[in-house]
């Protein structure tokens, strides 16, 4: 079923076209909440917390945007809250290295306990970019921000991450 037709029927309170909406968008909204909050039960709580704020407010939609901008908008918020929340509560998770692991996997465990330790904005910008793909502009939709803020942030994410990576390699751990 078209898109359109699906967000127009769940306008009207259709339960199965937001059924359909769930199942395309909530694999993706799951691994990007992975990505920024690093814990699958908060990450599942995004998710879940994205579409319940969907189905309260997709009657505010208006076709004259991209759906899945305007859904990523509302996740990424879920998710920033959620970040802000784990960070007050000391409930964010930091993965420890097992010497026994092989390199490639320390590096790959490092890289992501960097990219959960940058501020959110840089985090969601580099998530968005360098993971997911998506264009500086779409970024700039998504989050709510100018261009110029998405440039800065990838920027300066890149090169906190650089530099930790850099340690890392040195250190030859």
């Amino acid at each position: 079923m078209q898109e359109e037709l699906l967000i127009r029927l769940c306008q009207k309170g259709d339960i199965e076209a937001f059924r359909e909406l769930y199942q395309r968008y909530s694999d993706f909204l799951f691994r990007v909440a992975v990505r920024m909050l690093g814990n699958v039960q908060e990450s599942e709580d995004a998710v879940q917390t994205t579409f319940l704020k969907l189905f309260k407010n997709i009657k505010k939609f208006r076709s004259d945007s991209k759906f899945s901008t305007y859904l990523y908008k509302i996740h990424f918020r879920v998710c920033l809250d959620l970040s802000k929340k784990m960070r007050k509560n000391n409930m964010y998770l930091i993965k420890e290295n097992d010497n026994k692991v092989e390199h490639n996997y320390e590096l790959k465990m490092v890289l992501e306990k960097e990219i959960e330790g940058l501020p959110s904005q840089q985090r969601a910008c580099f998530i968005l970019h360098a993971v997911e793909g998506f264009k500086q502009r779409e970024i700039s939709d998504i989050l709510n921000i100018s261009i110029g803020s998405v440039k800065s942030n990838l920027f300066h994410a890149k090169m906190k991450l650089r530099k930790k990576l850099s340690i890392f390699m040195e250190q030859g751990l």
